[in-house]
Order: structure tokens, then sequence, then C-alpha cells
């Protein structure tokens, strides 16, 4: 039985591990397309045309908000640098530069159309009142206005773009508009939460990785268009109706997201408006919220996100009480394990059961050692004489399984811990790595104590273990007991090094909360047989 239980601990483990690299996104899903014509198939992959090189000077516009620090360029009336003044960078200095683009096609809000093609190389004119930045293009029969509005408080910007027909006959007009690009990880552990979703006709969709230098499009209506790393979120949400969402990823890597709005024939001196809502910032529920848009639903915590969401409520709650993230940790370990202790007690009087059993059993299966079925049959009444459930040793663990990847989902992309210290750790959201005088070999010259600290935490956990099967154990059972001591811990010692110290810190909190169950049930039991 404890081999059983040992092993499905790390199998469970390495499932929560598999589980997330191999299905850290929303599900791929059809999207409903239109007829396949052969526009339409066009429309689905088609090669990335090398865009214009821009033939005027570039001027910078930069403004400020309380959570903003934009950088807009004339070329395409665009904004090519997002820094994010409530968040610093990795060295914890300076403010987060969250994205910094080079080519004027992929800066963000910046439009393109086949009928004007010189619409995102050309020079806009600036105009700036307040908290609002306007650009203006004559480009052949249309008058194009860029209108931004800048909130002070509030993450998101608004943008109005009206086109107007200067001529005297109808003026067919469609194009595309940019509403993510350049974000990134730098860490290749990281990279895998670069994604771009999308809702279209109602469904929340994730994408597969683009071919390199091709846009795939998928046709349907528009509620949102994102792109996200592992913290942070390039939002577009279109106001007005579109046709299509397109990604694509260039030779250095940088992908790019936004709509296909529809095509639309405008009437002589008349004017089309189209509206759209850009959210740049962190991937917060409480921060998306805020927009009323209904972008919460962009921040995807996996199969088990209900569980992560309730988890991560619980822990502002705590962090409210103790303005300490890793507190609030510790005491959601406590927390669960109050709610669970229940569990663990009926689990350790089963094993309890079990072992005060042992000789009986043991008794049984030399008796109808050359009748298995007589020997199984006898081993149930046994079982059901003293009311013991074999599998409710078990029970605690898989109950514990969807907690457990639900909190590794959450704090492996909780924006809440990131460059948050606690103790000697300067960032929960990353391994508690240690500067060491020297370089050791593999480990090089920082190590990782937390994951240290739960490896001694689990040898203890073992022992005690050992000791409370007292002697209904046969000698091979011992020799299986002493081989776990060692590889156990080891084991989760080599999972959890490269894990972030906030849930190797609930890990460790959880298995001294174990330690300290189990030897109250050892030394308060009595015999149950």
């Amino acid at each position: 039985m404890e081999k059983r239980l040992i092993l499905a601990i790390v199998l469970s483990v390495l499932i929560v591990l598999g589980f997330q690299y191999l299905a850290p996104r929303p599900p791929i899903v059809p999207v409903s397309r239109a007829p396949a014509t052969a526009i339409g198939q066009a429309l689905k992959q088609a090669e990335i045309a090398q865009p214009a090189v821009p033939t005027v000077e570039e001027t910078e516009l930069k403004a400020e908000t309380d959570n903003y620090i934009l950088t807009f360029s004339n070329i395409g009336g665009s904004i090519k640098k997002i820094a994010l003044k409530k968040f610093k960078d990795s060295q914890a200095v300076n403010n987060l530069d969250l994205i910094s683009l080079s080519k004027p096609s992929e800066y963000i809000l910046s439009i393109s159309s086949n009928s004007n093609p010189e619409i995102d190389n050309a020079a806009y004119i600036p105009q700036v009142k307040d908290n609002v930045i306007i650009y203006r293009l004559n480009s052949g029969n249309l008058l194009i206005t860029k209108k931004y509005t800048l909130h002070k408080a509030k993450y998101g910007i608004d943008l109005e773009l009206s086109s107007k027909n200067t001529a005297d006959s109808p003026t067919p007009f469609s194009y595309r508009i940019v509403g993510g690009a350049g974000l990134t990880e730098t860490g290749m552990q990281d990279k895998r939460y670069v994604e771009v979703t999308a809702d279209i006709n109602g469904k929340a969709l994730g994408f597969k990785k683009p071919k390199q230098d091709q846009r795939t499009i998928n046709l349907g209506v528009v509620n949102w268009s994102a792109l996200k790393n592992k913290y942070f979120s390039l939002v577009l949400k279109p106001l007005s109706l579109t046709r299509a969402q397109f990604y694509s990823e260039d030779k250095d890597g940088v992908i790019v997201m936004g709509v296909d709005v529809d095509a639309v024939n405008i009437q002589p001196n008349s004017t089309i408006d189209n509206r759209f809502v850009l959210y740049c910032g962190p991937s917060s529920i409480q921060t998306l919220k805020e927009l009323n848009y209904g972008l919460e639903a962009t921040v995807n915590y996996g199969f088990f996100g209900g569980i992560s969401k309730v988890m991560l409520a619980v822990m502002g709650f705590f962090h409210n009480v103790t303005h300490s993230w890793g507190f609030s940790i510790i005491l959601l370990a406590v927390f669960l394990n109050l709610i669970l202790f229940p569990l663990t007690v009926k689990s350790f009087k089963s094993m309890q059961k079990m072992q005060e059993l042992h000789p009986q059993m043991e008794q049984l299966k030399k008796q109808y050692k050359d009748n298995p079925e007589k020997m199984n049959k006898s081993v149930m009444e046994l079982y059901k004489k003293y009311n013991i459930n074999p599998l409710s040793g078990c029970l605690p663990i898989v109950l514990q399984m969807p907690i457990f990847i639900a909190l590794y989902s959450a704090l492996m992309k909780s924006i809440e811990l990131r460059n948050t210290g606690f103790f000697w750790i300067k960032d929960l959201s990353s391994p508690d790595a240690v500067r060491l005088p020297f370089t050791l070999p593999f480990l090089g010259n920082s190590i990782n104590i937390l994951p240290l600290i739960m490896v001694a935490a689990m040898v203890m956990q073992q022992k005690i273990s050992t000791k409370t099967m007292g002697g209904a154990v046969t000698p091979e059972q011992k020799e299986q007991q002493k081989i776990m001591l060692i590889v156990m811990p080891i084991v989760f010692g080599f999972i959890f090094y490269s894990m972030p110290s906030g849930l190797v810190l609930y890990w460790v909190v959880n298995t001294a909360l174990t330690i300290v169950e189990q030897s109250s049930l050892a030394k308060n039991s009595v015999s149950v047989v």
C-alpha cells in the first residue's frame, strides 16, 4: 500500500508538469469560416508581403498617464513603444518596457490597406489637446483621422478611426489594424507562455504557432484578440463589425496580431467611424474587469481555472490582512490543510487498520496461495468485517491533485508575485537563487535554498511515515521504504528545483503541516481493530 501511495504521488506531480507543458493554452477549436471560395482560401493563410520602407522622416511624440509612458510615431500615426510605470524590469530598477518596435508595419494600431498601400508608412499630422492625441492623413480620396483618448488612472486606450470620402463618387475602403506586436519573453521556459488567443463568433480560441512569414486569418466576428506573455497582455477590442482576426510571426520572431475590418463603400462627403479599445497591461482579472468589456475572459488558468481563481481570491484576502504575498501563500497552505484535515484523519485511520490487519492478511495469503480467487474473496470479507476501504488511504492525494494543478497554474501566472520579495527571496515568481562566492558544477554561482529545505522536510516526513507503519510490514516492504526514503525527496527536489519559489514555499509549508499532523495522529492513535 505504501509503495502504491508513493508511486501515485510521484506520477501525480509528473502529470501536473506534463499537463502544464502540453496544455497551457485554451483549446484549439476550428473557426467558423466563409464558404470555400478562391478568396476565402487565400485569406486562410497568405504570404506576408514585404512592407514598403518609409520615405518620410520619423518624429516621435511622448504621452504619459498614471500607468503608461507611450511613444507615438507620425509614421502611420501609431504607437511604437509602451512602458508601464507601475511595473519594473527584471532588475526591478527601471520602468518595464512592455514593447519597443522598430518596424512601422508592426506599430500598435497602425492600419494597412490594399487599396491605399501607403497609409501605414505615410507621415500623419499630429494634434495634441489634454488627454487626446489626433493624427490625420490625406490619402487619395480619403481623409483618415485617428483620435486617441488616454485615461489618467485606467489601463486602456480608446481609438476612434474615421475615414471620410472627399471625392464625388463612392470609394471602397477596407483595412487591417494591428492590435499587438513585439510581446515576448527572455527566459526559455517562459517563452511557452507567449500566445495569441481570440474570441471569434462567441468562442474563446487558442492558436497554434504561426508559420514564419505567413499570416493566418480566422474569419468571423471578432469580440477580442489578445497577444500575451506570462504576465502581460495586449488586447484589441473592436467596437465595430470585423470580418476576421489575423496573426503572424516574422523572421525575427516578432508575433503580430490584429483584426480585419469589414469592407465598405464610403459615399461622397460621408464618413465611416470605427472604434477600438486597446488594453496593454497586466494579465489581471480585476484590472481587466475595470474596462467593462468582458476582457477578463482573456486570462486562462487551464482546466482547473475555476479553482485557481478561488485560491487567488483567498490569497488576496490574506494579503489584505498581512500585506505580504509570502505570508499569504503560507496562510493558504494552512487554510487548505484545515479543510482537508478530516480526509487526512480518515486516510490515517484506514492505513492504520490495514497495518493492524497485516498479520491476518499474510495468513490468508499463505492459506490460499494456490487459490488467488479464494484469497481475494477472503481479503475483501476481512475489509468488510472491519469496515475498511482499501482506496481511502489515497483519497487525500487524489483530491489534492486538482488543487495542486490549479495552484501551480495560478502561481505561475500570478502578476502579484512578480518581483515580490519574502525574506531572502527576491522574486516569488522565480527560483530563490542565492548568490555563492564560488561556482559549483551544474549549479553555477547560485543555489536555490527552498528546494533543499523541501527535500529535508520530505526526508523527515518519510521517516515519520515509516515509523507509523510499525511492525506491520514485511522485510521486503522495509527495504522498499528505505529506498523510497532516498528516492522520493531526490525526485521531488529535482522537479521543484527550477520552479517559482512561491510554489516551492507552498509545498514546504504543506509538508511541514503534514509532518505535524502525522506525528499528532500517531501519538494519539489507538488500536482500531
